[in-house]
């Protein structure tokens, strides 16, 4: 969590989510999409980091694949 000043001197404190990849059953990472679908590789090195959970439910959409989540 961070702390920033705002016009009138009061801090606020910002919430930042940890990164993480998505993992499907296969142990492919996930690395994007690729004409709206998701995209898995198996080389992890291509692995897209994502901070938003909210990106998992909408990876899920795309694929009938068991994802899971890996934090960095």
């Amino acid at each position: 969590m961070r702390k920033t000043k705002t016009n009138k001197s009061r801090l606020i404190n910002i919430t930042e989510h940890p990164e993480f990849i998505i993992i499907n059953e296969d142990a492919q990472v996930y690395s994007g999409l690729i004409k709206g679908y998701p995209s898995f590789s198996d080389n992890w090195d291509e692995a897209k980091p994502l901070t938003n959970p909210e990106c998992l439910s909408s990876v899920q959409r795309g694929t009938f694949l068991k994802l899971e989540i890996h934090y960095l």
